[in-house]
């Protein structure tokens, strides 16, 4: 049965983040935010990522558990980035229950009573974490699993532009690539779902037109992704992912390479390969103002281009080429393949990424 999970209540304007701390007795930050916090310094707790990649590493969310246990919060407000705010449901679901991360890969999130309010306030705009039922942790052999559960999803979500418009460059135009790539694959899966697909389309329209802006400093083109990045979670939190995310949950974080930077490099070879399954592409180009799938391949081809995005996998090197046949293994038992458009199998997944290794798609396009 179809149905629309969201947050029990979602905020978002300018400068909305501050009336959303006032009731928390705990806040869970970065370092790269808590001087926008100062005000609160005395309920702030730094997380402290070790990864490269953006998400957290196992350890970095069993020791936040820790000192979550010592301060016995009933208020928790994460602010940040998604590495933040998926470490903070995470640590909030092991302080209630007799369980390990390792657990939860295996036998899924347990439902938890009494736990922490949780308020989730999004400092980039690409996650969607705020109002996802989603959770990205990097195992110790640097495989992202990405767990999904409605005991995942924050009690209150909070979009506030002004924590978006300071973000570099180089954090703009991977988190905007992450949240297209969120809104084009949950548009695109086969799961049916009305209302999840009228906010993924929406948001392919709105970070269509505000990206490359965003990219470039224009304040109100933040703005604009960072909604689009919310509604796009919504998209992908009800009718779920995609081959790119399969894939790139694979590579991430074995090569050290950021989350929207490895989706935008996969992703004109993914809506190729797909696009014999799926009319969808023509929704998608029409909000575009584009004609058809191939210029949806061409326009991102170009976007990547001007925001600094490589188009190809060779930057990974000759270690990644080896390791073809072992990543598309994986990627073929991947949940996310059972709600891709195009079924796959090891074989097409390896050709795929080939492809993408030698740039055959970006030299016939």
């Amino acid at each position: 049965m179809p149905r629309f999970y969201t947050p029990g209540r979602i905020i978002f304007g300018y400068n909305t983040f501050k009336d959303a701390l006032e009731d928390c007795d705990t806040i869970v930050t970065s370092s790269s935010i808590k001087e926008k916090l100062e005000v609160y310094k005395d309920k702030a707790i730094e997380f402290k990522r070790s990864s490269k990649t953006g998400e957290p590493l196992e350890d970095d969310i069993y020791n936040l558990r820790d000192i979550l246990v010592d301060s016995n919060p009933k208020c928790i407000a994460a602010v940040g980035g998604g590495s933040v705010i998926d470490a903070t449901k995470l640590a909030i679901i092991l302080m209630h229950s007799n369980l390990s991360l390792e657990d939860f890969y295996t036998k899924g999130i347990p439902r938890i009573e009494n736990k922490p309010y949780l308020i989730g306030i999004e400092t980039t705009a690409g996650t969607g974490t705020g109002v996802s039922a989603a959770a990205v942790v990097i195992d110790k052999d640097g495989i992202k699993h990405g767990l999904v559960s409605e005991t995942l999803i924050c009690d209150k979500a909070v979009y506030d532009p002004s924590l978006v418009i300071s973000m570099s460059r180089e954090v703009t135009a991977y988190s905007g690539m992450d949240a297209l790539t969120h809104a084009i694959e949950a548009y695109t899966s086969t799961i049916d779902n009305l209302p999840a697909d009228t906010m993924a389309l929406k948001a392919i329209e709105l970070a269509g037109k505000n990206i490359l802006d965003a990219v470039n400093g224009d304040e109100k083109s933040r703005e604009m992704m960072h909604y689009a990045n919310m509604m796009a979670a919504f998209g992908f939190a009800n009718s779920r992912l995609g081959m790119c995310h399969a894939l790139s949950h694979k590579i991430g974080g074995r090569f050290n390479i950021p989350h929207g930077k490895i989706n935008a490099i996969l992703l004109p070879y993914i809506i190729y390969f797909n696009s014999k399954d799926t009319d969808r592409y023509n929704d998608i180009a029409s909000v575009l103002g584009l004609k058809d799938v191939k210029d949806i391949i061409k326009w991102l081809i170009k976007l990547n281009e001007e925001i600094g995005i490589p188009l190809s996998l060779s930057i990974l090197g000759d270690e990644f080429y080896e390791m073809i046949p072992q990543i598309a293994m994986e990627t073929e038992k991947d949940a996310l393949m059972k709600t891709n458009p195009r079924k796959a199998e090891k074989e097409d997944i390896e050709k795929l990424l080939r492809e993408a290794y030698e740039r055959e798609l970006i030299t016939s396009t």
